[in-house]
This record gives C-alpha cells, sequence and structure tokens, in this order.
C-alpha cells in the first residue's frame, strides 16, 4: 500500500471523527456560551446589623470607611436613619443592599456584634463613578482649606500610629476641661455606641472632612446642632479611657489622617 494511499485514509478518518463529534454536540443542546470569567476576583463585603445607638456616622467610622460610600451602597438618603436590626452592606461592589441576596438563616445564626461576610460578583468600583451631593449648608465650606484649631489644652501624651491602632492624637488635660469644635460644621453624632470611644461626639465639616472627640465626661451640644470653630462642645473626661484625655480623630473622605498635619503649631 502507497504512503499516499495511507495518508488518504488517515484524513478521511479524522474527518469523519471531526463530523460525528459536530452531530452529536448539536443534538445534545444548545452550546455553552460563557457568560463570565469565574476566575476573576470576588469582592467581600460585610453585613453589619444596626445595633442599639448606631448611626450611619459610627458603622462607617468603625470600619474605616466612607459615610456616603455605606449610605449609596445600602440604598440610604440623608438624614441616613437606621431601624435596630436593620442590615447594612459594608464593602465595594454594592450599589444597594437590595443586590446582595443574604440567607436569612445566615443572619438568624449570627449575633449582632458579629458582621456576616458574603461574597459579591466583582462590579465597578463606586468612589470612581458617585456623586458629591451639596445639598448640606456644611457642604459650603472648604473642603481643603478648613481652619483648624486645636481642641483643647493639654500635654500630647499618644501620636497618630495606625500601624499601633491610634488613628489620632491623645490630649491630656483636667478633668471637666473644654473641648472645642475644632472647625465649624454639624454634629452628626453624639453619644456611647461606638465601643473604645466613650462619650463621643463626631462633628461633619463638609463633604471631605469629619471629626471626632472622644473621652468625654459629658456634652454640651445635640445632634443636628451646627457649631462654630472654637465653640465648647464638651467636657474632657475619662470615658472609656484610663485617664483623663481628648482622643481626637480627623477623617477625610473616610479614611483618618493625622491630625497634627492639620492643627496649626503649637
Amino acid at each position: 500500500m502507497s504512503d499516499l494511499f495511507r495518508f488518504g485514509v488517515r484524513r478521511t478518518g479524522a474527518c469523519l471523527a471531526l463530523f460525528l463529534v459536530t452531530v452529536f454536540a448539536g443534538c445534545s443542546g444548545p452550546a455553552v456560551v460563557p457568560v463570565s470569567d469565574l476566575t476573576a476576583p470576588r469582592t467581600e463585603a460585610v453585613v453589619r446589623i444596626v445595633r442599639n445607638g448606631d448611626s450611619l456616622y459610627t458603622i462607617a467610622w468603625e470600619a474605616g470607611l466612607d459615610y456616603r460610600d455605606v449610605a449609596v451602597w445600602n440604598g440610604l438618603e440623608s438624614p441616613y436613619r437606621l431601624r435596630v436590626g436593620q442590615e447594612i452592606i459594608l464593602g465595594s461592589g454594592v450599589k444597594k443592599a437590595s443586590s446582595v441576596s443574604v440567607s436569612k438563616a445566615n443572619l438568624e445564626s449570627t449575633s449582632a456584634a458579629e458582621p456576616t461576610v458574603v461574597e459579591l460578583e466583582p462590579v465597578e468600583t463606586l468612589s470612581d463613578t458617585r456623586e458629591r451631593t451639596t445639598s448640606d449648608p456644611t457642604t459650603q465650606s472648604e473642603s481643603t482649606h478648613t481652619a483648624w484649631l486645636w481642641p483643647a489644652k493639654g500635654e500630647l501624651i499618644a501620636w497618630f500610629d495606625p500601624e499601633t491602632g491610634s488613628n489620632g492624637i491623645d490630649i491630656a488635660g483636667a478633668d471637666g476641661g473644654p473641648v472645642l469644635a475644632a472647625a465649624r460644621g454639624k454634629v452628626v453624632y453624639a453619644g456611647t455606641g461606638l465601643r473604645g470611644y466613650g462619650l463621643l461626639i463626631i462633628i461633619k465639616h463638609d463633604e471631605t472632612f469629619l471629626s471626632a472627640y472622644a473621652h468625654n465626661r459629658a456634652v454640651t451640644i445635640s445632634e443636628g446642632d451646627s457649631v462654630y470653630r472654637g465653640q465648647v462642645i464638651a467636657e474632657m473626661g475619662q470615658s472609656g479611657a484610663e485617664s483623663t484625655r481628648l482622643h481626637f480623630e480627623i477623617r477625610r473622605d473616610g479614611q483618618p489622617v493625622d491630625p497634627l498635619q492639620y492643627l496649626p503649631e503649637l
């Protein structure tokens, strides 16, 4: 048998095999078309259950997130009212809480103090596309030119060091001494709902900056009050601390920054 004849046989057999595979594939049903890349990284988000004393600002503060992102992910609008037991999504990749499916059994079996982790398909980052609203009067202040002053008199005893868990500075002072608003703004939180901060005040200065004043003995303002720069807002104390002090933080777009970069030099 010649080489040419053997080549023709092999070629005919290969074509027949290809034909049979095609026929059976067509009979087995429609072709499977890939709709997503299964190897793409998935984004984890946390389901946080609202507890008594929580607010949108404290939940975002605790998680180190921008409160505006948390509001968008959960479809919340100002004044961001929450109810005890409400599920709050914390994490990128979500446009609204309703877009994430979380099993009821999973939530019921999870302690309110322990967030539930769910996996989400990767989507466009909200931080790249969100719109900053300017309807609140506090948004009219200069975001990057806010005039800051020291919130209390005393000795600086702790510095900003995120690696050790210090997201602000500590100022030691006299018990009952005045605590001042470091810049003008609106009080968005006053209470004891954030663990480790004692009696806490959070002030929204504009769409960029928030500041926090912790371990107070008493407060002299209420949530919703507008305050001016240098106004007495609290009495220094040691609630949630070992000694009398003011713990002071500044958050820029939800992230802690070194207050000493913004406060005037002593």
